[in-house]
């Protein structure tokens, strides 16, 4: 089990523009993202420097503190007034931040624009392609690709094009992908993905977005986890559904490598629209 720490490992970011007002255009949402998803960059620098300062010696930090850290001046943030509002103030203390783009329902030229204005951080969504020429545009672009259980079995029944592509270029890409149960842990296990980096464990507690489903719990993800992890010793889970600031240290204890936030982070983007 993992140390109880407010320390999260990975945080995945996923953005949902329908959770906002229907009528924003998309270059304010774009720019809107964009801040946040910095906001959160430069706070997680700062936090895991602030965390490696205080595991060295007392008597190297002064150096370290002189020399280090004068490099990190153009990226701590301003303080916040006292008075001032802080929805992300909780997943301020990550050490590594993905944000994965879920507005598959853009025109796909759009919502390649949207992910240009994510930046560096961001994880296409599968669903987002219908054609084996948009498939070939995301893989030369960014090789980190999502693919949801339910969407590869959709490709393998009718889309065979684009998963035999897929399949073609697996040695070149970095997957995700998401796991419900085991049926999804059986289908993964027998593909045989050679880069299969991070699962997404889900729904780990009720979500609006799974009306009526109460979640599986932090108990039965961990035990997803460690069957997805016995074929695929390497990959990552991460917690998704439901997670906010008063449980997502349930997830860390329960070998989780991080979380992923979808309501919470469009309501802290919403903060700068």
């Amino acid at each position: 089990m993992k140390k109880n720490s407010p320390s999260i490992d990975t945080l995945v970011l996923i953005t949902n523009r329908q959770l906002l007002k229907d009528d924003i255009s998309l270059t304010t949402y774009g720019a809107a993202l964009s801040r946040g998803i910095e906001r959160l960059q430069k706070y997680g620098r700062h936090c895991i420097n602030h965390t490696e300062e205080s595991s060295l010696p007392y008597n190297i930090r002064r150096a370290y503190r002189s020399t280090v850290k004068v490099n990190l001046h153009s990226t701590k943030l301003p303080d916040a007034r006292a008075d001032s509002a802080e929805p992300d103030n909780w997943m301020r203390n990550h050490s590594s931040l993905y944000t994965l783009c879920r507005d598959t329902d853009l025109p796909f030229k759009e919502y390649l624009h949207l992910c240009d204005s994510i930046g560096s951080t961001v994880v296409y969504h599968g669903k987002a392609i219908t054609t084996r020429a948009q498939l070939e545009i995301i893989l030369n672009r960014q090789p980190r690709i999502h693919m949801p259980t339910n969407l590869i079995r959709h490709w393998q029944s009718e889309q065979e094009e684009l998963w035999i592509t897929l399949q073609q270029h697996f040695q070149d890409i970095t997957m995700w992908s998401t796991v419900h149960n085991e049926d999804d842990i059986k289908l993964l296990t027998s593909l045989g993905i050679p880069n299969l980096e991070y699962v997404l464990i889900s729904p780990i507690f009720p979500t609006p977005c799974k009306t009526g489903h109460p979640g599986i719990g932090v108990s039965r993800g961990k035990k997803l986890l460690q069957q997805i992890q016995a074929e695929y010793p390497h990959v990552q889970g991460i917690a998704l559904g439901g997670i906010h600031e008063h449980n997502y240290q349930q997830c860390l204890q329960h070998f989780f490598t991080g979380v992923a936030i979808m309501s919470d982070f469009m309501k802290q983007v919403h903060s700068h629209i």
